[in-house]
């Protein structure tokens, strides 16, 4: 499993992104859902003792979370009464979302709807670590940097070590 959520998610909604909107969200949310349930129980199966500062943080978490007054809005959807002031909860819905009426009754102008829009071209970034330097042309390869010279003898092409002409050892 990855670190990064958008991974994750990505890795399992491949499929799922073909879904129409609502269905979509609604295998999103299911499937949120059974992630925190399965780390719920892996935590309920863990006896680590985290450190003091931890531990205590945890238990100022579960005192205050038991105050908390839960009120059921769907079967599967619960909503949190206490910890939420009325005027943020307002606020929250105050903006209305319409459904989109259908195609048909839209007011597109004329120079929009005139517009071609293509698919992308499918050229996909390869996978793996970019390179370091840029790809060379065959010029480039071919002539070389510099000439290698021997120490030895003063010749081109060789040096030292693979020198042919290297003086006899007395």
């Amino acid at each position: 499993m990855t670190s990064n959520i958008a991974e994750s998610l990505n890795a399992v909604t491949k499929e799922a992104r073909e879904l129409p909107i609502f269905d979509l969200l609604e295998y999103m949310r299911t499937l949120l859902e059974r992630w925190m349930k399965e780390k719920l129980l892996k935590v309920k199966g863990t006896f680590t003792y985290l450190g003091y500062k931890f531990n205590k943080e945890m238990e100022k978490n579960s005192t205050l979370s038991q105050k908390l007054r839960v009120r059921a809005s769907t079967d599967h959807i619960h909503t949190v009464i206490d910890g939420v002031k009325r005027e943020s909860l307002l606020r929250t819905y105050e903006i209305p979302v319409n459904p989109f009426p259908d195609e048909n009754k839209w007011n597109v102008t004329q120079h929009i709807s005139d517009e071609v829009v293509n698919p992308p071209t499918g050229e996909k970034k390869q996978p793996g670590r970019p390179q370091k330097e840029r790809y060379k042309t065959y010029d480039e390869l071919k002539s070389k940097k510099y000439k290698v010279s021997c120490s030895n003898c003063g010749g081109e092409g060789h040096n030292k070590r693979s020198c042919k002409n290297a003086p006899k050892k007395k």
